[in-house]
């Protein structure tokens, strides 16, 4: 089933779509300064390829044996990526894979400074750099540096500061949704009540897992 008849089937809950389970996974935004890493992932990767991510992944069964699992998935992945090695780090936010894609994450958002440059040291990378939040956004929004949604939210979020000083705000992030609607625009849903916590926002015009354009509707 194309991205289209899939977009239908949710929209219209005839079922003929089973949107599948996403996978837990985490991922960890590493400041450096005012600068911030990101990885380009590779060509041949089956999610996102081509695309620039914080470094991170699935949890696995080594991270489920500590007591914060997504957590340990973070500092972990981070050292298995870009070989730096972090003691602690902050939950910032949760993004879920729409429900049109065929390989789905709930994916949790990890930040900390360091003073490491680190370097590539995964396969899944082609490249590794660290950039200034604010050029980063200006290249994204060249389509020079492509990013996926929640990428991009999430380094708008740092690039205005509102990780610096310690202000997170103590409660958990809510896990956000995005479900495009039959206009085009996108609404982001809470993914576990499903109340609408954003309406009509510009989305993604290609699909994460594979890159292909996004259907267009009417």
């Amino acid at each position: 089933m194309d991205v289209r008849d899939r977009w239908e089937s949710v929209s219209t809950g005839d079922g003929r779509w089973q949107p599948p389970a996403a996978r837990a996974a985490a991922t960890m935004v590493l400041l450096r300064d005012k600068r911030v890493l990101l990885l380009k992932r590779s060509m041949t990767m089956p999610f996102a390829p081509g695309m620039h991510v914080f470094p991170g992944g699935g949890v696995s069964s080594e991270d489920l044996r500590e007591a914060d699992p997504l957590k340990a998935c973070a500092i972990r992945e981070t050292v298995e990526e870009v070989d730096i090695a972090l003691s602690d780090c902050r939950l910032f936010d949760r993004w879920v894979t729409p429900e049109v894609e065929d390989r789905r994450y709930d994916v949790s958002f990890f930040f900390a400074f360091t003073e490491d440059e680190g370097r590539l040291v995964t396969t899944e990378a082609d490249d590794l750099v660290w950039l200034e939040r604010l050029t980063a956004l200006e290249l994204h929004q060249r389509g020079e540096l492509p990013m996926l949604r929640p990428t991009a939210v999430v380094l708008q979020a740092f690039a205005d500061g509102l990780a610096d000083g310690n202000a997170v705000a103590a409660t958990k992030p809510m896990p956000k949704l995005p479900r495009m609607r039959p206009d085009g625009t996108w609404d982001i849903l809470h993914a576990e009540t499903y109340e609408v916590l954003q309406a009509r926002v510009a989305g993604p015009a290609r699909a994460e897992t594979d890159g292909a354009t996004m259907p267009e509707v009417s």
